[in-house]
């Protein structure tokens, strides 16, 4: 090489070198880009129905900053028209249309996210279960092109036979006396005792819901702290869990999980403080019943919260699942119900009989090196129970 030819290599080498060693900044966000996200629940035993419609955000800020910008995950009104579509899945024929309206609710639990109120959008409506329902969601964002989001959806449920929802009811423990006076029927529905021993387990059955694909069993004991000054009642509640299935949705019928009787004794006696006896404020009522509790979710939302569990495997990615189309998010089915009914009151729960209420309140039937010893904690039952007899009719 000469060394013309040589001087001249190394000056357009330098010169390239001085050209890049200018360039120092380099930009790592992303040029801003809308994406959509919608979370929404269809249950058939309600009669408004809740969205969430966010958008996603990015900045050159922490996201944990961000996040506490009011309505940075919000759109404006002119932003977004959402629309409902009630349609027949066979024909594709639409019945009835509602726009999603919005408001803001104060109730979020404080978080990573700005929580002082946040928009939600809803729309008020007896839904159908042989009927399929479908989000539409025009965003027209300045700077980029408009866009549909959409997703569709069927509804869990059993058709009744005089129309509307058939009721998912509790089989097991059953409601005894159910079509008698209240005041003289008998109400032994729950036995956590055998042979002055706590049961190994109960059955817990359910009836089963169109569309249903995983059961979550639950229950909640409430009890009652009076003051014995002012008579102010503070109520208090311990959930238990029962457990989870999932099921063929094709196959109808009941469902039934295993409790632990057991486990109702341990947790009072480590999650209730014990009672000062010798100088008492407040009076313990123990209620005499318990609320069952059953959460079904439909094949898409059950899928989506089991692609979204915690890993448990080092290095796992993550997989994506979303059935919302040009968007991220669900929108699904789900139906939660209960024993407690407003509008029956006698049909609230289900009843302890007498030696397992005996036992919660006194501690006398199991025997004392195997009793959790409950009586500690001061509960009574004014009208059912004697404390002075100890015992409980």
């Amino acid at each position: 090489m000469s060394r013309l030819r040589l001087l001249s290599f190394l000056f357009l080498l330098l010169s390239i070198v001085s050209i890049m060693g200018c360039e120092t900044d380099i930009d790592i966000i992303a040029p801003k880009k809308d994406v959509t996200v919608i979370y929404g629940l269809l249950e058939p035993n309600q009669t408004r129905h809740y969205v969430r419609i966010n958008r996603a955000f990015i900045g050159k800020e922490a996201a944990s900053i961000l996040a506490n910008e009011p309505g940075i995950t919000e759109y404006k009104d002119e932003e977004l028209t959402t629309f409902i579509y009630e349609f027949n899945p066979q024909t594709n024929n639409i019945s009835r249309t509602w726009q999603l309206q919005s408001e803001y609710i104060t109730s979020k639990e404080d978080g990573n996210f700005f929580s002082d109120s946040n928009k939600v959008y809803y729309f008020d409506a007896t839904l159908d279960v042989d009927k399929h329902y479908r989000i539409e969601c025009t965003v027209n964002v300045e700077g980029e092109d408009e866009k549909i989001v959409s997703a569709e959806s069927s509804v869990i449920g059993n058709k009744a036979s005089s129309g509307g929802i058939e009721e998912v009811r509790l089989i097991k423990p059953n409601l005894i006396g159910s079509s008698s006076d209240p005041t003289q029927a008998d109400r032994a529905e729950v036995d956590f005792l055998a042979n002055g021993e706590y049961r190994q387990s109960q059955t817990v059955t359910w009836l089963k819901a169109e569309g249903g694909v995983a059961y979550t069993c639950y229950y909640r004991y409430y009890y009652t702290e009076v003051d014995q000054n002012t008579g102010a009642r503070s109520r208090d509640s311990l959930l238990f869990a029962i457990g989870s299935k999932r099921v063929n949705p094709d196959q109808g019928g009941e469902i039934s999980f295993a409790m632990n009787p057991e486990e109702f004794f341990i947790r009072i006696n480590q999650s209730i403080d014990d009672y000062d006896f010798d100088n008492s404020t407040f009076d313990r009522v123990a209620s005499d019943t318990l609320q069952f509790f059953l959460e079904i979710a439909d094949n898409t939302l059950a899928t989506y919260i089991e692609v979204n569990q915690p890993a448990t495997e080092i290095l796992q990615e993550q997989p994506e699942y979303t059935n919302i189309t040009n968007g991220i998010g669900v929108f699904a089915s789900r139906l939660i119900t209960s024993t407690r009914k407003k509008d029956k009151e006698y049909e609230s729960g289900r009843v302890f009989k007498s030696g397992t209420l005996e036992e919660l309140l006194y501690s006398n039937q199991v025997a004392s090196e195997k009793s959790y010893n409950t009586s500690v904690k001061g509960f009574t039952r004014p009208g059912r129970c004697n404390d002075d007899t100890k015992t409980c009719r």
